[in-house]
């Protein structure tokens, strides 16, 4: 028990001396059970009837308590005294104390007396109100929401410990008048409130939107004499009463409102709110659409215009297409270029000295650009004027190769203006060169094939030759690349022995007889073959003699067989073909002989050939092919001519009538080499 010490000279006659009191007395008054609001300590005199009072607050918790008063008597009392101690609910103005304790006591002058009061009574639900069992007021000491002062609440229980009944008190069964003026009488409502119970009266709802449904958020009206228009009896269950077409069993729309009052928004439509992919390949979101009753794809980013490039400079051309990725192969998202066919031109590209607009300012190239600020063919004469210069390669500016008859070889390095034509072991005056392919990552090693059918290799740090076989058959074109990082030419001939039909081969440019391979498709004779890779490879020619039909073999890269592309039955009219060219794996071009009127050019899209116009001024034997773009496209004559085609048409560049030309070669449109008769090698420009 916790314990209070309070020392009260209230008790004491004020102004007294202390050698007048008889004695004191140390009263200790101690309580439990309760909280007393007030403690009163009384101090009488037996002899002469006075008394004197203190009054105190309970201190501690309805565990327990005490508190301590000193009480000295004042002089004239006696020895002998009667103290008191009286606890109170709440205050001590109550009339009647909970509990009263007093003994008598007989002071000794000089030392005080002690004194033990205590005060027990009952509090048991902590209201501050002592059980009505041990001398309190409180009627129910197992509530605390019943006790005196309590608000009476229409239960049928005594709340306010008054005595009263709810009926009295709150004047149950008496006469009322509520909303419409129903009269009706006093009851209890179940909720311990009193309401107007109006037995006649009708109950009914706001119903504003006139759906048959009463706002569920509106409290009932009462009527007497009939129910008002705009209230409905029930149910009360509309969510949204302003607005007829939401309701219980109405359709969910795809409006981001609850319709059918479920608490629940869309939830008939699940894709609501998830990815998609929109229009124009965008990324979006599934939206209501316009009608409410399906979701639609709505784009969160923004497509952009893509052009296709058909060159691979980056810069595309035509009609843009709207999209938020790209379309496809070959499409950019830049346009503006002013020749897509041709690859060195775009906006913004360097000026090359090619007599064309590359950097699509609407203006060729201005000085500076071109040697001598002007531009044109260079012949020179390499070799013996009676030189044949047959086939030329160059893969690197400045880096040129050329073979012919007579065992020519001859080779142009970088740096220098002269060509080398020394190279031992290359053949005797017989033996003539037709082909050409120099493989520029082994330090530039030259691979020749012969009319004779000899295959040979030429390095340069040697400047000699070293022949590797003997097919004693017309080698006509060669062309090499690395597929799967191993070294592979293609080769082709025009003849196969006395049979007029070519042969197919494939070589390592390895001596021994696993280095060659040939190919068991029959073909025609064979004049030129070209590719990048095997996934676009083809090969040109045409039989001789009254049976000129141009002939074109593809490479299938399942059965690593050469198939017909069928040449000779859909464009019958064309002569045999004498070069090809391919720019990637949708673009290639061919050359040939004139025939029945018409010059031989063919254009391969990716997947058919087609005859391209050509200008029938001259009767040409076409012999060789070059092309960088659909629009850049350069072509050699047996007669002297150089052709060049921009996309609009086709225009000699060159002119000599007194050369035959035989091959083209180039790394741009400002970098062309043709090989020819008379020793004469071309270069453009100067």
């Amino acid at each position: 028990m916790r314990r209070v010490l309070v020392l009260l000279p209230l008790l004491a006659l004020a102004g007294c001396k202390k050698d007048e009191s008889p004695g004191a007395a140390k009263v200790t008054v101690g309580y439990s059970g309760f909280l007393p609001g007030c403690v009163q300590v009384n101090a009488r005199d037996e002899g002469s009837g006075k008394e004197l009072t203190t009054t105190l607050a309970g201190k501690g918790d309805r565990s327990g308590g005490s508190l301590t008063v000193a009480v000295i008597a004042p002089g004239g009392w006696g020895t002998a005294i009667q103290v008191e101690a009286r606890a109170f609910e709440q205050t001590c103005e109550a009339a009647s104390p909970v509990v009263t304790r007093s003994t008598s006591v007989t002071l000794t002058p000089g030392a005080p007396v002690p004194v033990a009061l205590s005060l027990q009574a009952t509090d048991g639900d902590g209201d501050g109100y002592v059980s009505v069992l041990t001398g309190g007021t409180d009627c129910n000491d197992a509530s605390p929401n019943i006790h005196p002062g309590a608000t009476e609440r229409c239960n049928d229980v005594d709340d306010n410990c008054n005595g009263q009944s709810d009926t009295v008190e709150l004047s149950l069964g008496g006469s009322c008048t509520e909303a419409e003026g129903c009269e009706g009488v006093r009851a209890c409502d179940g909720n311990g409130e009193v309401r107007c119970n109006m037995p006649l009266a009708a109950y009914a709802y706001p119903d504003v939107d006139q759906d048959g449904h009463g706002d569920r958020n509106a409290a009932p009206v009462a009527f007497c004499a009939g129910i008002a228009p705009g209230y409905v009896t029930g149910p009360a269950d509309d969510c949204n009463d302003n607005n007829a077409s939401i309701r219980p069993g109405a359709t969910e729309l795809c409006n981001g409102v609850d319709d059918d009052c479920d608490d629940q928004i869309d939830e008939t439509f699940p894709d609501l709110g998830t990815a998609c992919t929109a229009e124009a390949q965008c990324e979006g979101v599934y939206v209501c659409d316009a009608s409410g009753i399906a979701t639609t794809c709505q784009a969160t980013t923004t497509p952009g215009d893509w052009f296709l490039d058909g060159d691979g400079d980056t810069f595309g051309d035509g009609t843009a297409v709207s999209s938020c990725v790209s379309p496809g192969e070959g499409y950019v998202s830049t346009g503006g270029d002013c020749n897509d066919g041709n690859p060195f031109t775009y906006p913004g590209a360097p000026e090359l000295c090619d007599e064309l607009d590359n950097n699509c300012d609407g203006n060729p190239e201005g000085p500076g650009v071109c040697p001598g600020d002007s531009a044109d063919w260079f012949a020179r004469t390499v070799g013996a004027t009676d030189q044949e210069w047959r086939s030329i390669f160059t893969e690197v500016p400045g880096d040129v190769t050329a073979v012919g008859n007579q065992g020519g070889t001859a080779v142009l390095t970088p740096g220098s203006s002269t060509f080398q034509t020394n190279a031992s072991n290359c053949g005797d005056s017989n033996r003539g060169w037709n082909a050409i392919w120099t493989d520029m990552a082994n330090q530039g090693r030259l691979y020749l094939g012969s009319s004779g059918g000899s295959l040979t290799f030429l390095d340069r740090s040697q400047n000699a030759c070293t022949e590797t076989h003997d097919m004693t058959r017309w080698i006509r074109g060669l062309v090499g690349f690395r597929n799967a990082g191993v070294l592979e030419i293609h080769g082709v001939t025009e003849n196969s022995g006395s049979s007029n039909q070519g042969l197919t081969f494939t070589w390592t440019g390895e001596t021994g007889a696993s280095a060659l391979r040939f190919g068991t498709t029959t073909v025609g004779p064979l004049y030129d073959i070209h590719g990048r890779s095997r996934s676009a490879l083809f090969t040109v020619g045409g039989f001789d003699g009254g049976n000129e039909r141009p002939r074109i073999y593809r490479f299938n890269t399942n059965t690593s067989q050469w198939q017909s592309e069928n040449t000779e039955t859909a464009i019958p009219e064309l002569g045999r073909l004498r070069g090809v060219w391919v720019v990637n794996d949708k673009l290639a071009f061919a050359v040939g002989d004139f025939r029945s009127g018409q010059n031989s050019v063919l254009q391969w899209n990716g997947s058919t050939w087609s005859r391209m116009s050509f200008p029938t001024t001259h009767n040409e034997s076409l012999t060789s092919v070059i092309a960088f773009g659909a629009k850049s496209v350069y072509v050699t004559a047996y007669n002297g001519r150089i052709y060049r085609y921009d996309g609009t048409g086709w225009e000699i560049v060159y002119e000599d009538t007194n050369l035959r030309f035989n091959d083209i070669a180039g790394t741009s449109p400002a970098d062309l080499w043709v090989s020819g008769n008379a020793g004469q090698i071309l270069h453009w420009p100067q």
